[in-house]
């Protein structure tokens, strides 16, 4: 059986090896291959500079790499400054960076777990490995020190200032409905934490303490969301800065880093408390119904489905409906936690987003509440004195949502389906069969569209019309 390869002598100009990181190779260069992860092996390379240009000096004269997983993502060693010992981080290949350990300690502590959060190394195939490393660092009397945490991601923009001002609010007040009474204290504390920021205290509490796991210290745009998975407690959660609802907007740590909020939370049958009194073991929707009554109603178990197979049953937890509870049954009881957020049916605007949005002005498609600051303008709209790029530019800053439309379930299944090219329905098709195509930059194919004048709305109107006949206020 072939050995992991460890080659960490030729550490790269104005770095010096750990000890500990040679002490732990030594051992790692005895395991056979595939028992502590999908990697190689241990070798010390400086970082290459294609990763990032513009940081290349600073991060070849602060870190080196120590791990290549198959996917090209480097584990690095970074000095974050000051007496604070060398921390251990992720460069992802896709640009994804993040924090892995505030040592090398706690680095290989979360290793012998298999809660790095980095797949390649916790998958449990490739864990065999695993308890002996466990058995080695006790052994070798390896404890993580205690240290201040270090936030890879934000480090890497240095001095750069957020683009905005922090938010004063940690988050909503939120005012519990009486189902938050109803619910079992395990999960009543999950529901506690929901939509408050990863700096909360009651956050940090709950996540170091209650289910003893590590927070993001931010997330990115390259990393906008981070799962933090407690199976023993039957938790799960998600933590994004990218919540598309106007109360929980981006909160800038960085020029390119956020705090995160708690946008949605699983809780499972190990949490050890029924949710509403349903059985987390029941059988059948009747049985489900039997406890809750009738379903809220019923979806399908994918978004380009349209059989509606799923039965729900839809709880608010704050009473301004910030906050919901979703239990569902499709052969098994599933409990979500989660902010109400909307559907992005297109983060960065283009010409056709403005002359979708003229469009839906003048067909009533639109929720024209959503904009209170705006009615003038939708006014001027209605009227085709102004282009409806016009209100995307002024009210839309993070693009257009699902909520921006009517609410209505069909018509947002449709809309969806339409800016995201399934069921055979997409935007750029329709458009290319008005106004002709032409080649992107990326290669790629777009309308022949420079700007959504209502001409260009009137010419567009008829494929529209026909894509959307169903909704349209007579």
């Amino acid at each position: 059986m072939p050995k992991y390869t460890v080659n960490l002598s030729d550490v790269p100009e104005g770095h010096e090896l750990p000890p500990l990181l040679q002490k732990v190779g030594a051992w790692v260069g005895k395991q056979d291959h595939g028992t502590l992860g999908w990697f190689d092996g241990l070798v010390a390379e400086a970082v290459p500079k294609e990763w990032s240009p513009e940081k290349a000096d600073r991060l070849r004269a602060a870190a080196f790499s120590f791990l290549s997983l198959a996917d090209g993502s480097l584990l690095l060693l970074v000095k974050p400054g000051g007496k604070a010992p060398p921390a251990v981080a992720l460069l992802g290949s896709e640009g994804e960076t993040q924090t892995v350990a505030n040592s090398l300690e706690e680095f290989l502590a979360l290793w012998s777990q298999g809660e790095t959060d980095i797949h390649d190394l916790d998958d449990e195939e490739a864990g065999d490995g695993r308890e002996a490393l466990a058995a080695w660092l006790k052994k070798n009397k390896i404890k993580a020190p205690k240290v201040a945490e270090f936030d890879f991601s934000a480090w890497l923009d240095g001095d750069e200032k957020p683009a905005a001002s922090r938010p004063a609010t940690a988050a909503p007040a939120f005012k519990p409905t009486d189902i938050m009474a109803k619910l079992g204290p395990k999960t009543r504390k999950v529901a506690s934490v929901l939509g408050r920021r990863a700096d909360a205290p009651e956050v940090i509490t709950y996540v170091t303490e209650g289910l003893g796991k590590k927070l993001p210290a931010s997330t990115s745009e390259n990393k906008d969301s981070v799962n933090i998975s407690a199976p023993k407690q039957g938790v799960e959660l998600v933590l994004s800065h990218d919540i598309l609802h106007d109360a929980f907007p981006p909160v800038p740590k960085t020029a390119k880093t956020f705090i995160p909020y708690v946008s949605t939370a699983w809780v499972r049958a190990a949490v050890g408390e029924d949710v509403l009194g349903v059985p987390w073991k029941a059988k059948s929707e009747a049985e489900v119904t039997k406890v809750l009554g009738p379903p809220t109603g019923r979806k399908a178990s994918f978004a380009d489905e349209d059989e509606l197979t799923v039965a729900f049953w839809l709880y608010p937890l704050d009473t301004e409906g910030l906050l919901e509870l979703e239990l569902e049954f499709d052969d098994l009881v599933t409990v979500t936690l989660s902010v109400k957020g909307s559907g992005d049916l297109a983060r960065y605007p283009d010409v056709t987003t403005g002359l979708f949005v003229g469009y839906a002005v003048t067909r009533g498609l639109l929720d024209t509440s959503r904009f209170p600051a705006h009615q003038a303008l939708l006014a001027k709209i209605a009227r085709r004195e102004a282009q409806g790029s016009e209100l995307v530019k002024q009210a839309m800053p993070r693009g257009l949502w699902t909520s921006h439309l009517r609410d209505e379930p069909a018509l947002q299944t449709l809309l969806w389906r339409w800016f995201h090219n399934l069921n055979d329905v997409w935007i750029k098709k329709d458009l290319i069969k008005v106004f002709g195509k032409r080649a992107t930059e990326s290669g790629h194919d777009a309308p022949k569209l420079a700007d959504d004048t209502w001409d260009a709305v009137d010419k567009a109107a008829p494929v529209l019309d026909k894509r959307f006949a169903a909704f349209i206020k007579k």
